[in-house]
């Protein structure tokens, strides 16, 4: 991978054709933390043109940028120019907080296993583990969590073999020789010792995290009930829902969700930028009933909803083929046509990739969290109520322009850019540290889509991937489309939900003009990887972007 900057300064390196990834140090450190905080102020201070996201680590900082807005050697030289005074930065002063937290019981179900582990008693683990103050070296994993140093080495202990699928908001947490804070409901694999009522994200509170890079954490053992006030109820579905102009969902079909193109820049707070799943059905979609590019429409995925229009609205469905329909009328796709008042617009399931897109003229209006109407499941932010649709939601819809029926975009076109049994990669940040067998298998090897993928990720059955230093590594910034490979050597992409950092080796990256291929493979799907250079990716997602302009036909 060419490297920017001299060896003298922090590496700056490719970790795909949409990420640069910056290197500090190859070990946890005060000074190296120093750096990364420095390096995070300087370059979120004043935003570089085209960098979406920051993703904060311990002794590294990996830059997201769109490559259709900005250019990465010139990204390069901003980061690099910028790197050269950062520490010369006065940084503001980190906060001190303490948090209360209940110890043992259901609060803390693995706080006798962790003291026997360590050959100590629950009260001492306690002891130990309110004594000290902890250090936030970053937030990642998931919105608001923070990474803490200083754990007393005497409370190390591995996680679990078999992670949690549900961890409740709050709980406190031991994982190795870090501790931290799951802020949200979600998976995980850390020691659970006990439960705070802090409320460490809130997307309705400027900044939505409590914490911060650089702030020192005190825990305060307590035994009381409730010692935080419940956050503000979550941004309703829709307030707006007594318009006329309306949608109501009859059924909603396996995975429904409200989709834009993403809410950029929160990565250095754990939230990835999320939005659809195949990027390129929403762009032409929305563009079929002239509407801005990235305005809010449905995402179905396997199979589809039914939908009933309060009033005439022109729509346009995108995507696989969910074989659409209007009082048993098949309707057209990839193409702008009116549906009337009291229609209902009914799919099947899904006869060709995973996703389909319905966009409605004026977009489906729901409140923006973060700047985004984009639904992240994970964390249950955006879209409508954080969730997937159901039965009898009603979404209004806004503000139309006047465009006729009849804009068509060729569905041969489509077909071709939805190809998806082939996706081309560029080095991922690690790729030195695999064999040259496994080099060679990725571009080889046949891999199959597993049953358990989802917007988070895609697990992929096929040959392992061996690395040439097996183990954990120093968790780093997690690249959309990275293919990172866990201990059993099977790839995961990381998709749109995909963790904001990562302690896996991302051996190569799904390049930009491909990413929306992603959003249509399934289940038992085949797909091949074909390495290509830098050069190659940023002319392939050049050739995409002329075509989209280029095909872009009707009255």
């Amino acid at each position: 991978m060419s490297e920017i900057a001299p060896p003298t300064e922090p590496v700056i390196r490719h970790a795909s054709d949409h990420t640069l990834l910056i290197a500090f140090a190859d070990e946890i450190s005060l000074a190296a933390h120093r750096r990364v905080r420095a390096a995070l102020h300087a370059l979120g201070r004043e935003p570089i043109p085209g960098v979406t996201n920051l993703h904060p680590a311990y002794a590294s900082l990996l830059v997201s940028y769109d490559p259709t807005v900005a250019v990465a050697a010139d990204v390069g030289a901003e980061v690099a120019g910028r790197l050269r005074t950062a520490d010369a930065v006065t940084l503001p002063e980190p906060a001190r907080i303490e948090l209360p937290v209940r110890y043992g019981g259901e609060c803390g179900p693995d706080l006798a296993e962790v003291a026997s582990a360590c050959g100590l008693t629950p009260e001492d683990v306690v002891r130990e583990h309110t004594g000290g103050e902890y250090l936030v070296y970053f937030l990642g994993f998931s919105p608001g969590f923070p990474y803490l140093g200083g754990l007393p080495s005497r409370l190390a202990v591995p996680r679990r073999p078999n992670p949690r699928t549900l961890v409740p908001a709050g709980s406190v947490a031991i994982g190795g020789a870090q501790t931290g804070i799951y802020p949200l409901a979600s998976p995980g694999g850390w020691r659970l010792i006990g439960r705070t009522d802090a409320v460490l994200f809130d997307p309705g509170r400027t900044p939505p995290a409590l914490l911060a890079a650089g702030d020192r954490v005190r825990f305060v053992a307590t035994e009381d009930a409730t010692l935080f006030p419940a956050p503000d109820a979550a941004l309703g579905p829709n307030g707006d829902v007594l318009r006329a102009a309306a949608v109501r969902v009859v059924s909603p079909g396996f995975q429904s969700t409200v989709q834009d193109l993403g809410r950029p820049g929160w990565a250095h707070t754990g939230v990835s930028a999320s939005g659809a799943a195949d990027p390129v059905s929403l762009r032409i979609g929305n563009w079929l009933v002239g509407n801005p590019a990235g305005a809010a429409a449905i995402e179905m995925t396997l199979t589809g909803a039914a939908l009933t229009f309060a009033q005439p609205c022109l729509v346009a469905v995108t995507g696989s083929d969910f074989e659409a329909a209007v009082g048993g009328v098949p309707v057209p796709p990839w193409t702008a046509v009116e549906v009337g008042g009291g229609d209902t617009l009914t799919f099947r399931a899904t006869r060709s990739g995973a996703r389909c897109t319905v966009c409605v003229g004026g977009g489906f209006a729901v409140p923006p969290v973060l700047g985004s109407a984009s639904t992240h499941l994970t964390s249950g932010l955006g879209g409508f109520g954080g969730r997937a649709l159901r039965a009898g939601d009603v979404l209004a819809v806004g503000p139309a322009a006047a465009v006729p029926a009849g804009r068509r975009f060729p569905p041969e076109a489509a077909a071709r850019l939805l190809r998806r049994d082939r996706l081309r990669v560029t080095r991922g940040a690690q790729w030195e540290r695999f064999t040259p067998q496994a080099r060679a298998a990725l571009a080889a090897s046949e891999y199959v889509v597993s049953e358990s993928s989802s917007r988070m990720g895609l697990r992929l059955e096929g040959a392992p991937l061996e690395s040439e230093r097996p183990g954990e590594m120093l968790t780093e910034g997690v690249s959309l489309g990275a293919l990172q490979v866990p201990g059993d050597g099977r790839p995961i992409v990381s998709f749109v939900e995909h963790q904001t950092t990562g302690g896996y080796p991302q051996i190569a990256c799904v390049i930009a003009a491909d990413l929306h291929r992603i959003g249509q493979l399934r289940a038992r799907d085949r797909v091949r990887f074909e390495e290509v250079s830098l050069d190659e990716a940023g002319a392939a997602l050049r050739e995409l972007e002329r075509e989209l302009r280029a095909l872009e036909v009707g009255p």
